[in-house]
Formats: C-alpha cells, structure tokens, sequence
C-alpha cells in the first residue's frame, strides 16, 4: 500500500504552490543558508504553525541543495502520509490478522481521503505532524512494558509532531493513559508507571521549551507571531459550542456512510430505537436551522467543489448526522473494554473539543481522519463481507470522486498562479503588477520586489466576465479544471479613474 500511496500521490506533487505554501519553502531555506536568512521574516508574517516542517524541509535542501522543484518542498508531506499507513499496520497486524482485508480498505480510504491527499501532496504543516503522533501512538502502544527505548522513540516522535503543529499536544491524554493503565490488562507497578510519565512528559515538554526558547531568542518570536488572532478562547462558550458543531458536521462528511451503517444494523429494544430517532431529528434541526447556514473561518467547500448555498447546507446537515451517529456509536462501545478504542478515542474526543475554542479551519480535521476511519473499519469487522465490502468500498469511491475533482482544482490555480508569475517576471512587469489574487499562491516571486508605480493588475474571472474586460489585456493564464476551462487569470492596465 505503501508503493501505492506514491504512485497515486506522485503526479501532484509537481504542481505550483497554494493557498500560502511558499513560505515554508523560504523558511527551510533560511535555515538551510545563512545568507537568506531574512526570508524567515515572510514565514512568520503569514504562518502561525512552527518550524517543525521547514527543519525537516532545511535538512532536505542541506542534503540534495536547493531547487525551485516544487515535489521537493513536498517530501515531508509525503513522508508523513506513508507513516500513517505504517502507523495503521503497526496497530492492526495482530488485531486483523485473519481479517487482513480490513487493512487494505483502511488503507484505501486513507490514500483516497480527498483531505489527506490535498495536504499529503503540498508543502505545509498538515499531515507531516499526523503521521509523526500517528507512529508514536503505535509505536507507544506496541511497546512492552520492560521496552524503555521504544517508549522514548514514541514520546521524542510525539515531541517532534508537536513542533510541527502545536495541536498535536491535544492528543496528549492518549499517552497519559498509556503511562498510567497500558495495553494489557495486567496491573502496574508505581515505578513503571511513574517511569512512563516521565517519559511521555519529559521529552515533549523538553521539545516544546525548547523551541520556543530558540525562536524567541534567534527571531524574537514567542510561540508564535499570529498568537494574538490564532490562539484558543475557552472562555467564549457560545462560540466555542457552535465552532465543535461545525467541526462536527464536516467530520461526519469525512468519514462518510459507515456511522449511519454501523448503527442501523445493530438490534436494539424499542426504547433505544426511539432514543436514536429523538437525538436524529434533534440533530438535523440542529444541523439546518443553526449550524449549516453559519459561516465560520475557514470551514466551507473552497472554490473546488461549486456548490450552492443550500447544497451546501444539505452536506452540512448530512455531516452533522454522520458525526452524531459516531458519537453515539463511541458512547455504546465505550462499555466493551476496548484497550485500543479507548486510547484512540481518549486522543480524538479531547483533540475535537479543544481546536473548537480556535479559528474554524478544515486542515484541523486530518489529525482526526485516520484514527476515526480505523475504529470504523474495525466495527465494520461485525458486518456480513458483502454489506461491508459494498458501504467500504461505495466511500472510498466517493472520496476518490472528491479526490479527483479537488486535486485537479488544486493544480489548475496553483500551475495557472505559477505560471502568471514567471510571465511577469520574463516580461519585466512585475515590479509594475499588483500581487492580487496570486500572491497568496506564488508569493515567491514577489518577494523582495518594491513598486514604484503600479500599472497592471491581476484579477481572477469567469470566460464570460472576459469578455467584458475593456483594458488592454497583456497576459491571460486559463484554469484548466477536468479538460474546462473553469476560472482565468488575467494580467490587464489598471483601470482608469472616471
């Protein structure tokens, strides 16, 4: 699955840069080259995560130099990508092992997951962290009680994702009860446990510290220079109880049909039956009346999917049914004893609570995908081969659909920014453009560049508003989206004031 994973990843990673990747390129080379070292000032003015990927990133260019390749800048997504398919396999390979086409549906919705695919192909700090706790958590888990050296890889791996991405603390509570319960039924001494939780604090505390004692002293950055718009408010409780119910319903649309599958197969007495259907028609007034018609952050359908507003409210509501659905699938197998359920669950529930008091934002989500498609998949272990062959595979075919339409989106902008960029600067123009709407997409280019005198501008338009364009046009870059031509970018004379 591993070569899979590749092979399917390996054609989009040659794309231009999206949605503010650029920066982490620039900040991996001004730790790999003392000389572009003022480059740092362009991650922190538009990135809140830390360094962690751009360190790995600097290493990457220490080794092979420098390249504007844009599949280079990606490795350590890819790289994380394949630990949370060996994350999986670690976890599994003794629980499915007579059931080792669980894996592979498993591994298929992972590779497919349009969010996993989106990220694990671009230059930003997203499923790098994933797959370092992903691994961690396995490896901690895996790991017998007298192994010390794997819990101190698990804990250095957890340390490392969190200065990948902060949130990944969030997921600490699944190593605490590590420490304190393990695996096994078998009791603990006071001395293994006190033993463990040094570990597993220790080393991520000493990571974390450590981090931001290096960046405020190098670059006067403390945690983190977006704090004051990026860092939680748990104070906020209406808002922080809306924000879990977006995060709720665009949960339930990544983990697709499999909650709804789970609970209606399985047999209960009539009064839970209506429980259900009390706390389902809640959930879609709920989901239509007060979550789905809200804008929040970062949580919507991107300019990918063109979807309306009352489609998207459908989605919304959708999701948000799948996402209870799960919850109480979770609530009723809390009671089977599940040492693995339990520890996954007590990473997942904690991590979903708390990014609600920050800025909505999708990305968020990926930590929370592969973990919740394994306990899915391993329930769908109880259905018949066929009905769980049909709903397992009927959703990695919609992700892959998604997948498709998505990346192909994702391409077309990037290719089409990149491509406006290089004109300009071939052409001696861009000193005389304004940045806007590529900027955020081929920042690279514009760097270091002062206008005296803006002349053109860039603006991003459907084929028919084209046409209406009456400046003199000097360049055009078409989005080629499936073989449609779905948006352009054209580079035209300023308008004249009337």
């Amino acid at each position: 699955m591993l070569l899979v994973m590749v092979v399917l990843y390996a054609p989009w990673m040659g794309r231009g840069y999206v949605n503010l990747e650029y920066p982490f390129s620039m900040a991996a080379r001004a730790l790999s080259d003392s000389r572009y070292s003022a480059q740092m000032d362009v991650y922190f003015a538009n990135q809140a995560n830390p360094l962690g990927y751009s360190f790995v990133l600097a290493i990457i260019y220490k080794v092979f130099g420098y390249h504007d390749w844009f599949w280079l800048a990606k490795l350590p997504s890819l790289c994380g990508a394949l630990m949370i398919l060996i994350s999986g396999w670690i976890l599994t390979r003794d629980r499915w092992q007579s059931r080792r086409s669980l894996f592979y549906f498993w591994s298929s919705l992972v590779i497919l997951h349009p969010m996993i695919l989106a990220f694990g192909t671009a230059a930003t700090a997203d499923v790098l962290p994933v797959g370092l706790l992903m691994l961690a958590l396995a490896i901690a888990i895996k790991s017998a009680d007298n192994k010390v050296y794997s819990k101190i890889l698990a804990a250095l791996l957890f340390g490392f994702a969190i200065i990948v991405k902060y949130n990944s603390a969030y997921f600490g509570l699944a190593f605490l009860y590590i420490a304190l319960v393990g695996v096994t039924q078998a009791k603990k001494s006071l001395t293994q446990i006190c033993q463990n939780i040094s570990i597993f604090v220790t080393a991520p505390f000493i990571f974390l510290v450590s981090y931001i004692w290096w960046c405020n002293a190098r670059y006067g950055v403390f945690i983190s220079n977006r704090l004051t718009d990026t860092r939680p408010n748990f104070a906020d409780g209406p808002t922080w109880a809306l924000t879990f119910g977006k995060y709720l319903s665009f949960f339930g649309l990544f983990i697709g049909v499999i909650p709804f599958v789970l609970l209606a197969r399985e047999s209960i007495i009539f009064s839970e039956r209506i429980k259900r259907i009390v706390i389902m028609v809640g959930s879609f007034l709920l989901g239509w009346f007060v979550i789905s018609w809200r804008v929040m952050g970062e949580m919507d359908f991107g300019g990918g999917l063109l979807v309306t507003s009352q489609i998207s409210r459908v989605f919304q509501t959708v999701g948000l049914l799948s996402g209870v659905c799960f919850c109480v699938y979770v609530v009723e197998r809390i009671r089977s004893r599940d040492r693995l359920f339990e520890i996954l669950m007590l990473g997942l529930a904690p991590y979903i609570i708390l990014i609600s008091a920050s800025r909505p934002t999708q990305r968020y989500l990926i930590f929370a995908v592969p973990v919740a498609l394994l306990l899915l998949v391993d329930a769908a272990g109880v259905l018949t081969a066929k009905l769980r062959n049909l709903y397992l595979g009927v959703t990695a075919l919609g992700f892959a659909a998604v997948s498709l339409l998505g990346m192909s989106y994702l391409r077309a902008q990037g290719n089409a920014s990149e491509n406006m960029a290089v004109w300009m600067e071939s052409n001696h123009v861009i000193d005389q453009s304004s940045a806007a709407p590529i900027g955020v997409h081929a920042g690279q280019h514009f760097y270091g560049i002062t206008s005296s005198e803006i002349k053109y501008e860039v603006v991003q338009t459907l084929l028919d508003g084209e046409k209406l364009i009456k400046e003199r046009i000097l360049h055009r870059e078409p989005m080629n989206v499936l073989g449609k031509i779905t948006r352009v970018y054209v580079l035209r004379e300023l308008p004249k004031a009337p």
